[in-house]
């Protein structure tokens, strides 16, 4: 029996098929094999966009990231500084706390910051330390919140799960990396029931809450640089992954079991819509593949000489890539037409943050752009 299907849903489809008529390729779409990303984006921020440069920092690490909470804007660099930029003042905070900063800050009424010395602490707002926890290894990644805990990952492989009222350590899920790795670190995926996260070795995992292995996915290919550093995108019955040397691959949510793979690595997130897996190839292009076969639906090569490492799909409409040179390249998702290009300078391999209808991106100098 088929499901109800609203009418923005069927709106979609119709501009799909538009597109689609007035291109060389032709997609036929079976509405049933199309299952909704569990959490479906409202938001959308569409061009033509403008491109302001809102505030430096000064040097951020490989991977850095923006955090935003109650209009204020949380980074760490790699001086060893908290920045807090207030977004409807302009006004800035800082606080020194003495050791270089590479995972990305997570805040509500308190501050939670990871360093490079392996030291987890959570500040107020003043810069007066609450708590703080040593670990062996450099805190890296995203720290996630979930249910009062939070989500920590450190350079060994291991992710940690904390206690954020005392910095207690409920559990830890290790598994040892690869030879040889890039930098980079996946984002913890936290559903009702599971946690998906991909580590070092080239592998997806699927954990229960009380960090239990419920089943394991090689998704790298070989044994060196085959990290899975890209968030894992779900719908009600795939996961889908991507490796930096290895493989695209779609998997069965329940059972761990490979449903098709595309010989396509990708250092950037993976971004889904009802109709399309975005894909940032290593070949400094983009491909829109159909996420029940794998099939390549679009490919738009936006440079032969840099990487796509950050990619965010505003609304299902429009899809904003950035290459590592600052080049800013806004697709139309449905079919990979080119609206809008911006070129901002610098280097670039952090994540977009998304906030009230604005991209937040920040170069390793530090320079944090606003795109709206």
């Amino acid at each position: 029996m088929l499901k109800k299907i609203s009418p923005l849903f069927l709106l979609s489809i119709i501009i799909f098929s538009m597109y689609s008529c007035s291109s060389t390729k032709h997609i036929n779409l079976t509405v049933e094999e199309k299952p909704l990303p569990i959490a479906k984006q409202t938001s959308i921020v569409s061009p033509p966009v403008k491109v302001e440069k809102i505030y430096s920092v000064g040097p951020v690490s490989y991977r850095a990231k923006i955090f935003i909470y109650n209009d204020t804007l949380f980074i760490g660099s790699t001086n060893k500084h908290i920045y807090m930029i207030n977004l409807r003042t302009h006004d800035i905070k800082s606080f020194d706390i003495k050791e270089p900063i590479e995972a990305e800050i997570y805040a509500d009424n308190y501050i939670y910051v990871g360093t490079t010395k392996g030291q987890l602490l959570k500040m107020d707002y003043k810069g007066g330390i609450i708590w703080k926890k040593q670990f062996s290894f450099p805190i890296v990644g995203s720290i996630i919140e979930d249910e009062g805990y939070l989500y920590v990952t450190t350079t060994n492989n291991t992710l940690y799960k904390i206690d954020k009222l005392d910095g207690k350590i409920m559990w830890e899920f290790h598994r040892n990396t690869a030879p040889m790795s890039v930098k980079g670190f996946s984002v913890p995926v936290i559903t009702n029931d599971a946690i998906y996260i991909g580590f070092d070795n080239g592998m997806l995992y699927k954990l229960t809450k009380n960090g239990d292995e419920i089943w394991e996915v090689k998704v790298g290919k070989g044994e060196l640089f085959v990290d899975v550093d890209s968030k894992a995108e779900l719908t009600s019955s795939h996961v889908y992954a991507t490796s930096t040397t290895g493989y695209t691959q779609s998997v069965s949510i329940d059972k761990g079991i490979n449903v098709w793979s595309k010989e396509i690595s990708s250092f950037a997130n993976l971004q889904i819509s009802p109709f399309a897996l975005f894909v940032a190839n290593e070949k400094g292009g983009v491909d829109a593949l159909d996420p029940q076969s794998g099939n390549i639906i679009w490919s738009k090569t936006l440079s032969y000489n840099y990487d796509v490492y950050s990619m965010y799909l505003s609304g299902n409409d429009y899809l904003f890539c950035l290459l590592s040179n600052g080049r800013l390249v806004i697709l139309n998702a449905l079919n990979g037409k080119v609206m809008q290009i911006f070129n901002l300078g610098g280097i670039f391999d952090s994540k977009f943050t998304y906030y009230k209808n604005a991209l937040y991106i920040i170069s390793r100098n530090g320079s944090i752009y606003k795109i709206y």
